[in-house]
């Protein structure tokens, strides 16, 4: 509710509200304690700060910490967080590598406050159809490039279906990776690069390629396998390109998110076990 609430009426009161309810209830049911303020607290402090106009100095001390308290909350890494466990081993299809399934209450905060302090939203119907125009058919060439790739590096087969955790997977996938990573990875890291770089046309090229180097190296902590690691650098590159192109969140967060869910029930998921 707290993400939901920022396109509805972007408010500290509104999502602060939310957010703070979603905390007490998760210090209830032991999910936090009370530890986990000072990583979340920081993180709030460094993107309200970032907001204003700042000395070089300052700026570049509070995007490292940001960027660094981010990276530890996406990896588990700050006491005072125990995460979710929706489900263990899962295995989808025949031939599919097991993953776990789970509700991270750290990791969405790596987007939460750069949407709520720095990063635009869309704010008028007529702005979200002129978005859907250009994202749709960006996002759709883009998955296809996608699948193509993983299927020709054999890292997928087709397999059509709808597994019984569908509702609870798409929920996971929105609100625990697509909105959190495109508004850390795009919204926050690429866009400060733009405009550190200067806002030029080649400044966009260099945070785009910037961004996807730092995305694909992070992925090395899941799998060290090139094919992958290729593949995970392209999706970067299609993300980057429809979020520098249309300077809209949302339409990054779409493409990620359609990718995902097409993968998940169109294709062996997440990879072949070969």
């Amino acid at each position: 509710m707290s993400f939901i609430s920022l396109w509805i009426r972007k408010t500290a009161w509104m999502w602060g509200s939310f957010l703070l309810i979603a905390y007490v209830l998760a210090f209830q049911a032991k999910i936090v304690t009370w530890i986990s303020l000072i990583p979340i607290l920081i993180l709030f402090f460094c993107h309200f700060f970032l907001k204003k106009d700042l000395p070089k100095s300052v700026w570049f001390l509070l995007i490292c910490v940001a960027i660094g308290v981010s990276l530890a909350l996406a990896f588990h890494l700050l006491p005072g967080f125990n995460n979710w466990k929706i489900a263990s081993n899962l295995c989808l299809s025949s031939g599919a590598y097991p993953y776990n399934l789970w509700f991270n209450f750290d990791k969405p905060f790596i987007g939460l406050f750069a949407l709520a302090f720095t990063i635009p939203l869309i704010t008028s119907k007529t702005e979200l159809l002129r978005i859907l125009k250009i994202s749709i058919p960006m996002s759709i060439v883009g998955i296809l490039i996608m699948m193509a790739i993983s299927l020709y590096f054999d890292l997928v087969t087709w397999d059509p279906k709808i597994p019984i955790i569908i509702f609870v997977w798409l929920l996971d996938n929105l609100i625990f990776v697509s909105i959190p990573e495109e508004a850390f990875f795009r919204g926050f890291i690429q866009r400060e690069l733009f405009r550190w770089f200067g806002k030029t046309p080649v400044a966009g090229l260099g945070s785009i390629f910037v961004t996807s180097i730092f995305f694909t190296l992070l992925h090395l902590i899941w799998v060290a396998d090139l094919s992958f690691l290729c593949l995970v650098f392209v999706a970067s590159l299609i993300y980057g390109t429809i979020y520098q192109v249309t300077q809209s969140i949302e339409t990054s967060i779409l493409c990620h998110f359609g990718l995902n869910a097409v993968h998940f029930l169109l294709f062996t998921y997440p990879v072949l076990q070969s």
